[in-house]
């Protein structure tokens, strides 16, 4: 029970995605540098350009205990996302028009590609709150908090299948792309 305890305390119940920010600097005056510097400080040990953090938040999740047992009557969750991004320093000051238009293509794709992240996760917080709420009533809370943790096994499963399924398909749209 402690699980459904520590989600029926949250205390707003805004379900409204929260996003934060944090850039990390890149300098350099070739495309060349700039691959070092991401190598180099880059998310993930420099083996991404950016990256979505991104974590299920309960906000307003509640059961009622009746004679007929333990039910979820309200389970609603919001995404937290920071999303890391490269800023390139001497990017107004680079002599290279054509880099300097390639970074800006670049540095906007990034944003929009984690922002997608943040979408899938939306979707599945929706969808953790939906199937809790529809859990038929349990015999007891604990054994309604081992139902809920089989929708939230799966669900987590299911999202990071998801998260890594269209990192694969933008793998492979861009490949198609620059082949």
């Amino acid at each position: 029970m402690a699980s459904v305890a520590v989600l029926a305390v949250a205390a707003c119940t805004s379900t409204q995605t929260r996003v934060t920010t944090t850039y990390y600097s890149i300098a350099g005056a070739t495309g060349a540098d700039l691959d070092r510097e991401i190598a180099s400080k880059g998310p993930l040990k420099g083996h991404a350009l950016a990256s979505a953090a991104i974590k299920f938040v309960p906000v307003a999740v509640s059961y009622d205990e009746t004679d007929k047992g333990c039910a979820y009557r309200q389970a609603k969750f919001r995404i937290e996302a920071n999303l890391t991004l490269p800023r390139w320093r001497d990017h107004m000051r680079s002599s290279d028009p054509e880099l300097r238009i390639a970074w800006r293509h670049l540095s906007a794709y990034a944003r929009e590609h984690e922002e997608q992240h943040v979408a899938i996760a939306e979707e599945y917080a929706q969808k953790i709150g939906e199937e809790l709420e529809a859990l038929s009533p349990k015999s007891s809370c604990d054994a309604l908090d081992k139902a809920a943790q089989r929708v939230l096994k799966r669900n987590r499963n299911a999202h990071n299948r998801a998260q890594l399924a269209f990192d694969a398909a933008e793998q492979k749209r861009l490949s198609a792309l620059f082949d």
